[in-house]
């Protein structure tokens, strides 16, 4: 495959318009119909909610992967660069690939679809499908982008699907109150195929249940049909028992930090069970979880002094919050939020005793301003995140009492840079 300058490619990409939500799908299915239909090539676990949903596919995916199948994975949003959003057999597209096939998609689409209007996140879902299509995938763990009923992933056909905990985000678009909000997450929902609820406000549980009822898709709830605990909580990681659907109980390290992970980890090995239609390999099970990464979600630099989490509502504040209260550590923000956030909400419920609070002014046209932020929950403004990173974090690390923890958060774009610039031997293993 032909290398193609990466600037042509990513040109091509931000020239789209922003994922957005429609409210016909039917001109995107036309599009994929187009295009040969890839989608229909492959089974898929298909997941939507509100937060863990990345987890949840990361983990399903590397343990399907563990028990012998060819995987693909589709998630969003990404850190560093879109290719990480497509993944085959656990490893990003290279650079090159990602490029070449970014402009041969375009090409496609010129050819067969002229004058179908798509957007960035259509574009990238078509290229996914393709890519997984063209792979001879056995299986692709599929994220959703926003909702469910008119998500651009939805198209994709499922063998299982799976709703992790539903709150309060993207209000503006699929509604007002948690029932509003779920009835969108429902969308996924399929007649016949089996569904993974994860721990679920009464509410959001209420509007589920009912839509899966009416359409005659078989629930698996958290709580009630399967569950994990936490047996011992370590810095990195800790160790789960699972409690399965089927066949015997499960005890397993699992390589992500917060006890969110449990539930998110049980949901995905229910997904599996429900795919295979058989009881969990425990060994393929352990050895799926050991090659596990996820990039950007309560991930420590080597020294264990900078945390990274790209936690970005309310809900993911306070599952930070509760990860670094059992730190029992004097804890540092660098914060920066994107517009259309709610900020108070999120520093509400961080509820935390701080040390200090650094607010770096971000590239990303769609950040608030730290002048804002500073105006909310005081701390210092930092003109850049270059000057945060290479000015403002060594410092504080120098200055700062050892134990004290420099934790990155409140937005992917933030912790993404960050990422780039504090950590910048992790990339992401390519093919």
């Amino acid at each position: 495959m032909a290398s193609v300058p990466a600037s042509d490619a990513l040109a091509f990409l931000e020239g789209l318009q922003p994922s957005r939500m429609v409210f016909d799908l039917r001109g995107f299915e036309a599009l994929l119909a187009a295009i040969g239909a890839p989608q229909a090539e492959f089974p898929a676990i298909h997941v939507a909610g509100t937060n863990g949903k990345g987890s949840l596919c990361a983990i399903a995916e590397a343990v399907l992967r563990a028990a012998g199948l060819r995987t693909g994975r589709y998630t969003s949003p990404h850190l560093e660069h879109p290719r990480e959003r497509i993944c085959i057999a656990g490893t990003a597209l290279s650079a090159a690939a990602f490029d070449a096939t970014v402009l041969e998609l375009r090409e496609l689409i010129e050819r067969r679809a002229s004058g179908m209007p798509y957007t960035y996140f259509d574009f990238l879902t078509a290229l996914a499908f393709q890519q997984f299509a063209a792979e001879r995938v056995d299986v692709a763990v599929v994220e959703t982008g926003l909702g469910g009923r008119l998500d651009s992933t939805r198209p994709c056909l499922p063998r299982v699907t799976c709703i992790t905990p539903i709150g309060w985000d993207h209000m503006e678009i699929l509604g007002d109150s948690l029932g509003a909000i779920s009835g969108e997450k429902a969308g996924i929902l399929r007649p016949g195929v089996p569904c993974v609820i994860g721990p679920q406000p009464p509410e959001a549980a209420a509007v589920l249940l009912a839509r899966a009822r009416e359409i005659g898709a078989p629930v698996c709830a958290y709580g009630r049909d399967f569950d994990a605990e936490v047996v011992a909580a370590e810095r990195r990681g800790s160790r789960i028992r699972y409690h399965p659907l089927m066949g015997e109980t499960i005890e397993v390290a699992l390589p992500l930090a917060g006890a969110h992970q449990a539930e998110n980890a049980a949901c995905a090995l229910a997904a599996v069970e429900l795919f295979a239609g058989a009881p969990l390999d425990p060994a393929a099970v352990a050895r799926g979880l050991a090659l596990l990464s996820w990039p950007g979600r309560c991930e420590w630099s080597g020294d264990g002094r900078i945390l990274l989490d790209g936690a970005h509502n309310s809900a993911g504040a306070t599952a930070l919050a509760r990860y670094l209260r059992g730190l029992e550590s004097p804890v540092h923000l660098v914060w920066g939020m994107l517009r259309g956030k709610d900020t108070h909400e999120f520093f509400t419920a961080v509820d935390l005793p701080l040390s200090g609070i650094s607010l770096p002014r971000l590239a990303d046209p769609r950040a608030q301003p730290p002048e804002r932020l500073v105006a909310l929950v005081g701390g210092t403004p930092v003109e850049s995140l270059g000057e945060a990173v290479e000015v403002v974090v060594p410092r504080l690390l120098r200055d700062l009492d050892r134990q004290t923890v420099l934790c990155v958060t409140g937005s992917l774009t933030l912790v993404g840079e960050a990422r780039r610039r504090l950590l910048p031997d992790t990339g992401l293993p390519t093919v």
